[in-house]
């Protein structure tokens, strides 16, 4: 077999070219044959990224004081003041700290600033870079991936990380008995009973997976969430204290979690990355009600904020005090319908929600025009998104003729769960009840708790509900196999089945071809936009405020926060 040196950050470079068009294919496959990579991979990569990866240039990062726009990022350290806390609101608070069991960003977002994985997306959110993983080989065959490991990292506690850690990490994450993420590690080699083999660790900082199969995801999902690399020592034999305790290798470890209060994010001293982070502590608090979170940023008792109601953006836009930030995103705000159950277990009634819906209404009356109408339960711009789906339109008449031949066609009651103290799901709810009225479907609303939102999200305790996704890896895999997959989340928790829908799933990520990978994605999102199991929206970037002390605050297009160079005036 043979083994080729790939320099991955080199290569990050290399495929932010192809991405924005300034390299043809001759010369990427030149310049990757000189830094060690097959002709196989690298036409591979050249394919997938010239196939539409999300372009972040349309949608650029955008910083507001006062009413004047200021410069997007200040990346320049030269006059930062280490130290200090950062102290943040959102809405809801976390529930799960495992990256194997978890599903939310509410934990995601944040413990991905304990965690580190071998391999990282980019802050561009097209790319990947070395994380733990100092380089790495793929042979010719795709089948092998051979990690070289950072040497001298230490957890938080200051013990050592190896392979081993690595190790129990994956093999954990792929052995999950409840399956949360486990279809991101498809292709790995398993015995008869299921279990993975095929990761091994021939020293302390070498680990080499084998793969089943050809898997075209494979190095996007080593950079997911589920895969970062956890203690062995401090978890082994007790992993339920993951749910609640943490012991990684980011820049913050895990200080403090008041329940319902606040989660706080204190300096690891042993971060390998030498300098960072500047803060000594992030202050994570649970403030549900918009209105108080904001009263809180404008009195000083935090520094910043998400779940900006859209309605506050251009008030807060003309403080002289506030930075308002719109950053890129992999944001869909979708209704997620529970089609287990009539009536939206008859997509005639489905599909009339969808002609009942002013999209272009709701973008302008809840986001205040700050997003687009979706098209797509794939995010706009991203890998393989299909650009030639044609939109649901506003158009009564069609979904009166829809419900027709529904079992419905009346229509019917419909109760729709929405996030509490939310004033931007307040609006929506409002705006599709009357929207919706005009077919004979009388929504009522539900303001819920946000802990008990989720759990009702996870039990399907729903008939509909607010949602929304955010990609946490480069490549379509993730996000439609979670929206069409019955194993791990019952289809986004829709209980939508179509078989076709899924075998199609497991081709694409399997198929080498970019162009056949196209192809597959776009009968998905096809099959998908058909059937209707849930109705996206639109398409919003991130939107955070913060006081003007705070200094480059980071929220990539994956959505976990960056704060590792954050910093914030001293007084």
């Amino acid at each position: 077999m043979t083994r080729r040196s790939y320099r991955p950050a080199a290569m990050a470079g290399l495929t932010r070219l192809v991405h924005e068009g300034r390299i043809d294919r001759r010369a990427f496959l030149a310049r990757a044959a000189a830094l060690g990579v097959s002709l196989s991979a690298s036409d591979l990569m050249f394919r997938t990224y010239r196939a539409g990866a999300q372009d972040q240039s349309e949608n650029p990062i955008t910083v507001t004081v006062g009413g004047t726009p200021i410069a997007a990022m200040e990346p320049d350290l030269t006059d930062a003041t280490p130290g200090g806390a950062l102290r943040f609101g959102r809405a809801v608070d976390s529930d799960n700290l495992d990256p194997v069991t978890n599903d939310g960003n509410v934990n995601i977002w944040y413990f991905m600033s304990i965690y580190d994985q071998l391999v990282r997306v980019a802050p561009d959110g097209i790319s990947l870079v070395p994380g733990l993983a100092e380089s790495w080989e793929m042979s010719d065959d795709g089948l092998t991936y051979t990690f070289h490991l950072r040497p001298n990292v230490l957890f938080s506690d200051g013990t050592p990380m190896t392979s081993a850690d690595v190790l129990y990490s994956w093999v954990r994450a792929a052995n999950d008995p409840e399956e949360h993420w486990t279809f991101t590690l498809t292709a790995l080699k398993r015995d008869a009973d299921g279990q993975v083999e095929g990761i091994s660790t021939p020293d302390e900082q070498t680990v080499v997976v084998e793969l089943a199969q050809p898997w075209s995801p494979f190095l996007s999902d080593v950079a997911m969430f589920n895969m970062s690399v956890i203690s062995e020592a401090f978890a082994a034999g007790n992993e339920e204290r993951l749910t609640q305790e943490c012991m990684g290798t980011g820049p913050f470890a895990l200080g403090e979690w008041q329940k319902g209060e606040y989660l706080r994010l204190v300096k690891n001293a042993n971060y390998w990355e030498e300098g960072l982070p500047l803060l000594d502590e992030v202050v994570v608090s649970v403030v549900p009600d918009d209105n108080a979170r904001i009263l809180q940023l404008q009195g000083g008792e935090i520094d910043g904020m998400k779940d900006v109601p859209s309605s506050r953006v251009p008030e807060l836009s003309q403080d002289p005090n506030l930075k308002v930030y719109q950053f890129p995103s992999t944001e869909t705000r979708y209704i997620t319908l529970n089609t287990r159950n009539a009536p939206l277990d008859d997509p005639f009634a489905r599909r009339a929600l969808q002609y009942a819906t002013d999209r272009q209404t709701l973008v302008d009356v809840v986001l205040f025009g700050v997003g687009v109408p979706a098209t797509s339960f794939m995010p706009k711009g991203a890998l393989y998104w299909n650009d030639t789906l044609e939109p649901y339109t506003y158009d009564v008449a069609r979904a009166q003729e829809e419900l027709a031949q529904s079992a419905t066609p009346e229509g019917f009651d419909l109760e729709l769960k929405i996030l509490g103290g939310s004033a931007d799901d307040e609006t929506l709810a409002t705006a599709l009840k009357d929207m919706w009225s005009q077919i004979g479907v009388n929504v009522t609303i539900t303001p819920t708790e946000g802990s008990v939102l989720n759990e009702d999200y996870n039990s399907q305790n729903f008939q509909a509900m607010t949602n929304y996704w955010t990609n946490d890896i480069i490549d379509p895999d993730e996000l439609v196999a979670y929206a069409v997959l019955p194993d791990s989340s019952e289809a986004f928790q829709t209980g939508w089945n179509n078989e076709e829908a899924q075998q199609l799933a497991r081709d694409g990520a399997a198929e080498p071809d970019p162009a056949k990978r196209k192809e597959i994605y776009f009968r998905i999102q096809e099959i998908y936009h058909e059937e209707s199991p849930m109705l996206a929206l639109y398409y919003k970037p991130y939107v955070d405020v913060t006081t003007t002390r705070v200094h480059n605050f980071g929220h990539p297009p994956t959505g976990q926060y960056d704060w590792k160079t954050t910093w914030i005036d001293a007084g």
